[in-house]
This record gives structure tokens, sequence and C-alpha cells, in this order.
């Protein structure tokens, strides 16, 4: 009921301006740029601080989020090395944004948005940077940036990011959960009145992240919600043995490997960027950008899998033989090792055009090559369901299932893309915006395939099963040569003072990835097709800004490879590839209203209906085919159908005080439907306190409301249809989202 309330009066509040636009003839018509998303708090992330949270564009989240900086790909894929493993949001970066979808489309090809970061270089004085910051669960935070003149133009920067982060669940079997280390070290040039500039910058990255944020709860069904585990504490207890060697089977030897965790956490990176700026005095502008890299990442995890209850006969025993009886917990432990060697080239022109310069035009060209290389690990082990859990021994083995879920892939990828876009003024009321890009994307590795796109068997070596390497397996080649357009048009038409309308839309057209080919199918390479339309007003004053659409998005060939449990026999587990669409209707309003001196408020509203279309399909066990399961029209699980922002700020003097709130309604465990999480919020405030033009300082709340976020999947009833068992106090085992957290930092500008 507190929710429904909170919701109905945000609707109000974000409504009200539009029934005000006769009272309130705007002054003037605030343009908002087509190129950059705003107001949007990316680096706030609940889930975790090392990378930008996802935001929802009404399509299922994929990995890792995509980051850009210097107008390159931090990673030109977000596997084998992901993103957040060589680039942490720092004192090193002049600017931080988040790319537009039409921008998006454009730079990279995909429909998402994207975080866009810039170097910060040398100017004509020195400069000195540092900032300090701490939390109570011990994590602590060094960041340093230096910049100087040298002479005649030239100037250096210097920078380094250290994170000490114990966790808020202290671990026994690792001390920090992560320990980032990131050293930059640049020159640049400026020269014409600082119209043209070069830069070359060296980067060493090195990481140990090896992270727990799992734990047990119960699950009611009825209602969507969760009560705790005995006395068990999301957030804060341990539910993790103390796995501090890893072990499993290398599938490239078919030897054992048994690895420090700490070592087995190891991620490294070289990065070499060229940068190259000049503008004429007519305002033509070219930019260049070219980075090598050469990165290795090692992780070894424990993934949480199913909890099970077992008697003395199941042969489930602690690590000196004693007998177990209970609940067992068991975990995929897995270990990839990839690598990447990448060079990434963008050039990009732009200028105005026109008899008034009513055109301003741009044509870019990507460049992007990479060399890949991943052997994935897997295995399962058990251990106890409770906090400082035991592990266990199955029949007397630590680990069985070996290799049954490996991947491997190795190879190199080519994207070569010519895209331009044209803003367009028309008159001083309609404004028009065209985009395209066109992307040959080239590929060719090895991989180890048993099964055709349609499942049919071609390799019996290479079906998954305990045991599988690659000794005994066969390697297969593969190759892809495609091209992938992309289009974007935006369109803005003012009626009257601030009051007018726009539209939007975004194609992007993709063909499969290096990574599609890890596993032991064959992926679907039809071309995968995202769509955006929106449309709706918007009204601007001296006091607000407000934007109201509705919105269609769709996306065909959704890959993805699942477990399904044998409802018949919940002890079998298959892993499928399947293939759906998605569809998504919706309307969404935002606001940013500064209605006094000081006061800034952004609001969000978004409904939304996100569902699977063209998903059929009927598993295969082995007690025979399956049910025949539909599940069109469907909702899409784990995506919310209502996402509210709330973010108020007030500066006052010296001081700023700043809330944000972010609400998700629920979310369906399963593709039947007939569970689900119920709705949460995520809420971050804090206080700034400027000391004078040099020294600030910042304390921090994370989880105000100090909210489980508990969420997670029953394997078990992914196709249930009778869940009467999980209605109530069913044990599971989930992920959870930061806890209640309070941090201090202080900045110093020397």
């Amino acid at each position: 009921m507190r929710n429904t309330l909170s919701i109905f009066l945000l609707s109000a509040v974000l409504l009200v301006p539009t029934t005000a636009l006769a009272q309130n003839e705007a002054k003037t018509d605030s343009v908002p740029s087509t190129r950059e998303e705003r107001n949007r708090n990316v680096m706030l992330n609940a889930s975790n601080d090392r990378e930008p949270r996802k935001i929802s564009i009404g399509l299922p989240a994929q990995f890792a989020s995509d980051i850009f900086e210097d107008g390159l790909p931090v990673s030109e894929l977000y596997w084998p090395v992901m993103p957040y493993t060589t680039w942490r949001s720092g004192l090193s970066h002049a600017t931080n944004s988040l790319m537009s979808l039409s921008e998006s489309a454009l730079q990279y090809g995909k429909l998402g948005y994207i975080v866009s970061s810039s170097t910060r270089h040398a100017g004509e004085e020195f400069q000195g940077l540092t900032k300090y910051s701490f939390n109570h669960f011990g994590k602590q935070q060094v960041d340093i940036n230096l910049t100087g003149p040298i002479a005649q133009g030239w100037g250096y920067t210097l920078s380094s990011y250290q994170s000490f982060d114990p966790g808020s669940n202290h671990l026994d079997a690792i001390n920090l959960q992560d320990r980032m280390q990131v050293y930059k070290v640049g020159l640049n040039k400026r020269w014409a009145e600082d119209r043209g500039e070069t830069s070359l910058l060296y980067q060493y990255s090195t990481s140990t992240t090896f992270t727990d944020g799992n734990g047990p709860f119960y699950y009611n069904g009825a209602d969507g919600s969760v009560d705790k585990f005995e006395d068990f504490v999301l957030g804060r207890d341990q539910y993790l043995p103390n796995y501090n060697t890893f072990f499993c089977i290398d599938i490239n030897t078919n030897k054992w490997i048994e690895k420090n965790l700490e070592k087995a956490n190891k991620d490294h990176a070289h990065q070499l960027t060229y940068n190259l700026r000049y503008q004429w005095e007519n305002g033509t502008e070219f930019t260049f950008g070219s980075k090598l890299k050469d990165a290795q990442q090692l992780t070894a995890t424990y993934n949480i899998a199913g909890i099970f209850k077992v008697d003395a006969a199941d042969g489930y025993t602690y690590e000196d033989g004693t007998p177990y009886v209970g609940y067992v917990q068991n975990r995929h432990a897995r270990m990839p090792r990839g690598k990447e060697r990448s060079w990434m080239t963008s050039t990009q022109l732009t200028g105005k055009a026109g008899q008034n310069l009513q055109h301003a035009w741009r044509v870019g060209l990507n460049e992007w090559f990479s060399y890949q290389d991943m052997s994935y690990n897997t295995g399962l082990t058990p251990h106890e369901v409770k906090e400082n859990p035991k592990k266990l021994l199955n029949n007397g083995e630590r680990m069985t299932a070996f290799n049954s879920g490996a991947d491997y892939y190795r190879g190199h990828e080519n994207k070569l893309a010519l895209y331009a876009s044209d803003d367009w003024t028309v008159t001083s009321r309609l404004w028009l915006s065209l985009g395209a890009r066109l992307e040959w994307q080239k590929l060719h590795g090895k991989g180890a395939f048993a099964y055709l796109p349609d499942g049919t068997l071609f390799e019996p070596a290479n079906i998954r099963q305990p045991g599988f390497n690659l000794v005994d397996g066969v390697i297969n080649n593969f190759s892809g040569n495609w091209l992938n357009p992309s289009f974007t048009f935006n369109g803005r038409y003012r009626i009257v003072g601030g009051l007018g309308l726009q539209g939007e839309y975004v194609y992007v057209h993709q063909r499969p990835n290096m990574q599609d080919y890890a596993g032991c199918n064959l992926p679907n390479e039809s071309a995968v097709e995202s769509n955006i339309l929106r449309g709706g007003i918007y009204y601007n004053n001296n006091w607000i800004q407000l934007t109201s659409q509705v919105f269609h998005i769709s996306q065909t060939n959704y890959k993805q490879r699942s477990q399904f449990t044998n409802p018949k026999d919940q002890r079998e587990t298959v892993t499928i590839a399947i293939l759906y669409d998605v569809g998504t209707i919706g309307w969404t309003t935002d606001a940013v209203v500064t209605p006094f001196k000081g006061f800034n408020f952004h609001g969000l509203l978004t409904l939304q209906n996100p569902q699977y279309k063209k998903f059929t399909f009927q598993p295969i066990f082995s007690d025979g085919p399956g049910q025949f399961y539909d599940f069109n029209n469907k909702n899409v699980t784990a995506m919310s159908k209502m996402i509210v922002e709330l973010d108020p700020s007030y500066q006052l003097d010296k001081w700023r005080f700043w809330l944000s709130f972010r609400y998700q309604s629920k979310q369906y465990i399963n593709k039947t439907n007939t569970l689900y999480f119920k709705g949460r919020w995520e809420t971050f405030g804090g206080v700034d306190y400027t000391l004078n033009k040099n020294v600030t300082f910042s304390f921090n709340v994370v989880n105000i409301l100090n909210q489980k976020g508990a969420s997670g999947n029953i394997g078990a009833a992914d196709l249930a249809t009778d869940v009467e068992a999980y209605q109530h106090h069913y044990l599971m085992a989930g992920s959870f989202i930061r806890p209640f957290t309070m941090e201090l930092s202080a900045s110093l500008k020397f």
C-alpha cells in the first residue's frame, strides 16, 4: 500500500507541469542534446561500486556495461576481458557522460546506454587532485592525478588509482575482495591557440577481484517476499567456505590445476593510446584515436547452483569423513582464462554547412581488430547451508562434473565501420537529425562444437559431459562475414514557446560475436535486429525541462544458453540453446525541476511491458521429450514493469545535500510467470561540504532503507506450472544488493 501511494503521488508530480502549459509559456526553448543522456547517476550502482549500473531500456540486460574512453571502447567486447577490469571512474578523467541510444547505435553499432569518459590533460598551470575515501566496512580508496606544463605547449599527466576493499561480508578465502590498481602516464602537446592537441597515454592496470554476493533465505511465492534463514544476515554474513585454493581440470591438457585463489583471480592489462584533435578557424574539427591493448584475465568463481536435502545414503560427508545430513548448496566452480590483444582506431570529421550553417555534419570511421583466446574450466562442489559453511565431499570427491559446462574459443574479429550524421535546423521551429552506420564484420576462429544450431549432433566427442577435454575432443573452425547497418532519426518541432513535439527511431543490426562461439552449439547466425520508436511532447522554460513519450522496443533472435530442470526429476538439468524475440511497449515521463535557487529535482517514471515473442520449445530429458512450452506474451524474467527515479538536491552556500531513490516493481523468477520477487527501492544520499576552493568533504550513504534486494532464480521452477511447493518458506540462495554503507571522502586540489 505504501509503495502504491508513493507511485501515485510521483505520477501526479510528474504530470502536473503538463496541465500548466497554458499558464507558463516558455521564454526560451532549451533544446537538449540528442547525443547524451543526462541525470541518470550511472555510477550509483546498488550491486557494486566497481562498474556503471545497467540502465534498463526494456530489453534483457546483457553482461557487463559497455564503456568508452577517449573515443574508443575500453574493451571491443565485454568478454573475455570485461571493461571494468581495466577501467575505473576517477580523477584521471576530465569528463564522464552517458551516450544516448542514437549515439550508441552510431558510435558502437549497439542499442544501449554507454558510459563515455575522457582523460584529463595538462593545461598551462600545474594542477594536483587527490581523493581519499573509506567506508565503515574497511574499504579504502586513494586516487591521485597530477598535470602540468613542460615547455612550449607540452604537458604531462600522471595518475594512480588504488582500491582496497575487503567487502561487507568479509571472506576467509581472501583478504581483499577487490584490489584494483590503475597507473597512467601521458604527454600532450597543444598548438594553434589550443585548436590543436595531440596526446600519448600509457596505462597499466591490474586487479584481483573475488566476491561472493550470495546468501540463503526463505522465499515466499505467495507474495514475492523473503524471510531470514536462521540468523543469516544478507550482505553481512559469509556464505562461502574457505576455498583458499582453487582446483580444476584444464580442458587443454586434461591435467589437474591447483592454484592459490588470489593468484587465480589476477587480471592485468597494458594499453597505449594516441589521440589527435585539430580545429580549423572555420570550426571544422578532425579527431583521431588509436589504442593498442594487451590484456589477460584470470578468474576463479564459485557461482551458486541449487539447494537440496540429503540423507546418509546420498554419500555426502565432511572433509574428515563424518557423514553429513541436511541441506546442501552446490556451487558451479568456474575458471575462465582469457586473453585480448586488440588494435582499435577511430577517426571523425565534424563541421557545419549551409547558407546559415544550419547543417551540423560529421563523418566517422572505425577500424577495430581484436584477437581473443578463452578456456573455461568448470566443476561442481558442495558445502553446508549456513553461515560460515564447511566444505563437503560428494562420495569422497571435492569436485565433480568436471568441465560439463566448459567453454573454448580462439580467434580474431575485425570490424570496419563508416558512420555519418547530419543535424539540420530546418527552421526556427523544426530540427531534424539523421544518422547511419554501415559495419563490415569479419571473424574467424576455432572452437569445440558438438551440435548444429538446430540441435543436430555432428561431433559426439565435443558433448559437454563430465570429463570433457580438448585432448580427446575435436577442434572445429568457424567464420563469419557480414554487413551490419544501423540507422537513427531524431526530430523536434516547437509548437509555441517551450512546448513542442519530438520523436526518435533507432535501428541496429547485429550478428554473432566471438563469445557466441564458446559453447558446444554452433550459434544461430541469424541477424539480431533491434528497434526503438518513441515520441511525445517536451516543455522547457526557466524552471522545468520535461519530456513525456510513448515507446516501442523490440529485438529479434535473442540467443541464450539456459539450464532447465526436468519437472519430473529435479536431479536432472540440461543445457539448451534457445532463441526468441522480445517486445516492449511503454510510456516514460522525465522532468528536471528547479523551482527556486539552489534546489534541483529530477524525476523519472517508466511504465513498460517487456514480453517474450516467438518463444516456443520442447526440452528433451533422459526420460524423453518433455512438455511443449509456449512462452509467447509471457513477461521477461528479471525485468520490472515500473521504474521510478527520484533525485532531489539542494545547494546552500558551502553545503550540498542530495538523495537518489530508485524503485523497481516486481520481477518474475520463472518463464511461466508463476513466481516473482516483489518490488524494491535502491536508495542513496549524501552531504558535500566545500571548505574552500581546494578542499571538499563528502559523506555518503548507500542503501539508506537497508533493503536486502534479494533476487535470483529457482532453476527447478523455471518450467513449473504447479508452484505449491514454493509458496511459503522455500529455502533458496540468491544475490543481494549492497547493504547499508556509510562512506566518507576528502578531496584536495593543489
